[in-house]
């Protein structure tokens, strides 16, 4: 910005940590991390904005997990996904200024960052500087080296609010009135996961917690008069679907949606440390009375409906011919078609179409391939503790989601109303009715807040 005059560093700690309380952990009753940032006539550089802490994992007994011995079929003890890290340690994170006003929650947030993660990343990130933010690997196997001892991280904060980049003006007066962060940790059972007898009751720590980032101050050392400060927010909606045949909707009550998405996991899989619940796997089906979901129930249609009318697609996303094509395959091949249709809207979801939008997890490079091709070495698909469908317990290594980009394809600024409108998908599938699948919804959307020459009136989401 050209009204800069000068950028300083800054590190908070925690606005709850005392002097006998360093250590946050679900398992020890102490769940929430706070930060406060203060109204001020300066900015604060969301893009440079990082939560910095250690994490070491525990198992029952309070020492490290060895997951050395992890491949070829050998157990794993104590783990969380590699496809999005640390994040998977938070349930929620809640943003308001000063005023006590909401400016964003989040809940869901380890699932949120499934999606966005991947879909937004490609391997050569994952083996980068992503494995620095959010202790991320490439597979599972590195994974479990990394969780054998304790992680440094600087985790960026991907809220919506931040999601720009932009420099946030801090004042009551003419800005969003100062930042409170509240950070909610994840239950220990729905975080972690292992395949040893040890993993039950497994545990992480977070310690040396700060908030680090950067003030840029402005030119006269007052921030300039606006009347109006635009940011975006994330919402998230909790459901399940069943049936071969389901419509779900939601009524978002948001008048300016830029998009949607939802990823699935399997229902019993969540809270219990036989299985990873941050997974973003296919449309599964389990044999009746199990909890190993090792078929594909893939997914024939989709239709996205405002209001119970078709939108903002006029027409049906129809995956019948990949799916009537795989079926009829009796070679090594089956079970790879790929549905390239749902894939390209549910990218175009997460972020539009950009140079370099294939440079990520989330397409064929997650998706088209199998272990039964002999893929057993595809660094961004492969479990090698269990390769693969069928018969895996932690198989279905898949960037998988459904969604649509509602405002525009072309991620040019535009937006969709749905604050009297109900916003619903009809999805077509083989689900068998009795492998109930968790699905988790989520809208970027675009809020205001508006002044007043007393300050700050109101924010309209």
């Amino acid at each position: 910005m050209s009204n800069i005059a000068a950028v300083r560093k800054f590190e908070i700690a925690p606005e709850n940590q005392t002097s006998g309380n360093s250590t946050w952990s679900y398992r020890d009753g102490n769940p929430i991390i706070t930060f406060s940032i203060a109204p001020n006539e300066y900015y604060v550089r969301s893009k440079n904005l990082k939560l910095c802490f250690d994490v070491k994992l525990l198992d029952s007994a309070g020492n490290p997990p060895n997951n050395n011995a992890q491949g070829g079929g050998a157990a794993r003890e104590v783990i969380f996904n590699n496809r999005v890290g640390v994040a998977s340690l938070f349930s929620q994170l809640e943003i308001n200024n000063f005023a006590n006003q909401n400016l964003e929650t989040i809940r869901h947030y380890g699932r949120l960052l499934g999606s966005l993660l991947p879909a937004g990343s490609g391997w050569n990130e994952y083996t980068t500087y992503l494995s620095n933010e959010f202790a991320v690997s490439s597979n599972e196997q590195v994974q479990g080296r990394y969780c054998n001892k304790t992680m440094s991280v600087a985790m960026p904060i991907m809220a919506g609010i931040f999601l720009q980049g932009a420099d946030i003006p801090l004042s009551m007066d003419n800005g969003i009135g100062g930042l409170n962060l509240k950070f909610s940790l994840q239950s220990s059972i729905q975080a972690l996961y292992g395949t040893t007898g040890t993993t039950p009751n497994s545990y992480y720590e977070i310690s040396n917690v700060s908030l680090m980032g950067e003030y840029a101050m402005p030119v006269g050392g007052v921030l300039p008069a606006i009347s109006s400060y635009p940011f975006s927010g994330f919402s998230s909606f909790y459901g399940v679907i069943n049936n071969n045949d389901q419509t779900t909707q939601i009524n978002p009550a948001l008048s300016a949606v830029v998009s949607t998405f939802t990823n699935f996991v399997p229902t019993p899989h969540i809270a219990n440390y036989a299985f990873d619940s941050m997974k973003t796997t296919p449309l599964l089906n389990a044999a009746i009375g199990t909890t190993v979901y090792d078929q594909l129930a893939p997914i024939s249609k989709i239709s996205y409906m405002r209001g119970g009318v078709l939108y903002p697609l006029q027409f049906q996303v129809d995956e019948n011919e990949v799916i009537s094509r795989d079926a009829a395959v009796a070679d090594q091949y089956a079970g790879s078609a790929y549905d390239a249709q749902r894939q390209y809207y549910f990218a175009m979801a997460i972020r539009p179409r950009t140079s370099n939008a294939t440079d990520q997890l989330a397409g064929q490079n997650s998706e088209a391939f199998a272990t039964s091709n002999g893929d057993t070495q595809h660094n961004s698909v492969t479990n090698q503790l269990a390769p693969g469908p069928p018969g895996s317990v932690n198989g279905f290594e898949n960037v998988y989601g459904i969604g649509i980009r509602v405002g525009d394809m072309l991620g040019v600024g535009n937006t969709a109303n749905f604050k009297q409108s109900s916003y619903s998908t009809r999805i077509i599938s083989k689900l068998n009715g009795s492998s109930p699948m968790s699905s988790y919804t989520f809208f970027l959307y675009r809020s205001v807040i508006n002044y007043s020459v007393n300050g700050l009136v109101s924010i309209v989401n």
